[in-house]
């Protein structure tokens, strides 16, 4: 039992109702069993008693103790009064002389005597004689006596656990308990064969096969105690490694909006460079984002990578020259292929940065139809990544709503019904869906309205701005 501060009502009536049942059964014990032979119970009892005080302690709060044999030998040797005694012996050995509470006592002495008296009983009732010559027998009723005192102890004492510590009855059993069924199955055969050699030695015996007991757990103690060190030797680099993930974490985190802050910070220089209007690419990005989303699209990385591949999409302009970007006029054919180069030239510049390849893949398709009539590639249909034909939506609803400098830019409903019309043709039929749910909140946005970057889950998104 844990040793906790304050207990509950409910927790302190547990513990009465355990107390008054182990008082019953203790009672009861001396009314089934016939005189025993007091030397030999004598012996058997206190060697029970002071073998508790060699409890090992596992690194949670548990012990396993040899006295367990003790208990069993006195059941099938002396039956219930010999049970009874014992598990008095242990309650009594695991307080005197230690801080903890009278509470632990009663409880230990509640949950053993009931233990003990529920494995004697039967075996009185039946007519079991301890000192029985049927060697396999007594192998059989130790094991069996040891699986009833194993589970009888480890039940009370993960419910306990489980009403002192908040957690489920399972996980207290599973955490404590669980993995020393076999250990407590195994030291009641050991009981068992102490019985056999009992009834043929005498209480001699006794005193003699106590010695390989007594270093068994010195054994034990060695074993439990490395496992120890090594449990709590682990749990310190876990902790030293989950504190490592944090800060690696953060450092990420930092690093990814530094990277979009730069982003963003070379998009503007292209939008001023290509006499857009200024904030197209991000209010295009953002658009991008908000389709991805109505589509179905949760992880946020591959949200921030449609993000990345939109506001970067005419990155590839950088190599295209000035006499040609800022033409006033319409272009020939020979700077119209040129220009068409752009997607390409804008995949080759990201594609060199691992963290912008999935991006890269979107601006090299940002230019390609639905019915396979874009360039450079002259993608069709389901060919061209969903983040490229998104953007296609995105950037030509800003482009029609946007003001140029050769023309005002139309009506939200203008663009709307123009994206319509091109549905199965330059668009994607699923993504103008996704874009008709979204469109009234595009709607309701101010013109020229520009957004800041996107952070994924984790930040808190800032306002947008107007231009």
């Amino acid at each position: 039992m844990p040793d906790i501060p304050h207990l509950s009502r409910k927790e302190e009536l547990f513990i009465s109702l355990v107390f008054a049942a182990g008082a019953v059964s203790f009672t009861l014990a001396f009314f089934l069993s016939s005189e025993p032979d007091l030397l030999g119970l004598t012996t058997v009892v206190v060697l029970t008693g002071l073998s508790e005080r060699l409890s090992v302690k596992m690194y949670f709060d548990g012990r396993i103790s040899p006295s367990f044999v003790g208990t069993v030998l006195a059941i099938l040797i002396f039956g219930p009064i010999g049970g009874a005694l014992a598990a008095t012996a242990i309650a009594l050995s695991t307080y005197v002389g230690s801080e903890r509470p009278a509470r632990k006592l009663l409880f230990n002495f509640g949950h053993l005597n009931i233990a003990a008296f529920l494995v004697a009983t039967p075996l009185a009732i039946g007519g079991w004689s301890g000192t029985s010559n049927e060697t396999s027998l007594l192998l059989v009723a130790g094991a069996a006596s040891g699986f009833v005192l194993y589970m009888v102890s480890a039940i009370a004492v993960a419910q306990i656990i489980s009403m002192t510590s908040g957690r489920s009855f399972r996980a207290s059993y599973r955490e404590n308990f669980g993995w020393l069924f076999p250990h407590y199955v195994v030291l009641g055969i050991v009981a068992g064969a102490l019985a056999a050699i009992y009834s043929g030695v005498g209480v001699a015996s006794v005193l003699v096969l106590a010695l390989p007991l007594l270093l068994t757990r010195y054994a034990m103690e060695q074993f439990v105690n490395r496992t120890r060190d090594n449990v709590l030797r682990l749990e310190r680099s876990n902790d030293q490694l989950q504190h490592a993930y944090v800060e690696i974490r953060d450092m990420s985190e930092q690093l990814r909006d530094a990277y979009t802050g730069t982003l963003e910070s070379l998009v503007t220089a292209l939008d001023v460079r290509d006499q857009e209007t200024r904030g197209h690419s991000m209010r295009v990005a953002t658009h991008s984002v908000d389709i991805a989303r109505m589509l179905g699209t949760k992880d946020e990385e591959e949200l921030a990578f449609v993000y990345r591949g939109a506001l970067m999409h005419d990155v590839g302009k950088i190599g295209v020259p000035d006499a040609i970007l800022l033409k006033p006029g319409k272009l020939t054919d020979d700077e119209w292929e040129f220009m068409q180069k752009h997607p390409a030239m804008g995949y080759k510049i990201l594609a060199q940065v691992p963290y912008l390849r999935p991006a890269a893949k979107i601006v090299l398709a940002h230019h390609e139809r639905w019915d396979g009539g874009g360039y450079p590639r002259k993608l069709k249909g389901e060919d061209i990544p969903l983040g490229a034909r998104i953007f296609a939506l995105a950037d030509t609803y800003d482009a029609i709503i946007s003001d140029r400098p050769y023309r005002a830019g139309q009506s939200p409903h203008a663009a709307f019904a123009e994206i319509l019309r091109c549905a199965g043709s330059q668009f994607d039929p699923k993504v103008v869906e996704a874009f008709e749910a979204i469109f009234p909140q595009w709607e309701k946005e101010k013109p020229g309205e520009t957004p800041l970057l996107y952070l994924p889950t984790g930040h808190t998104k800032p306002e947008r701005r107007a231009s």
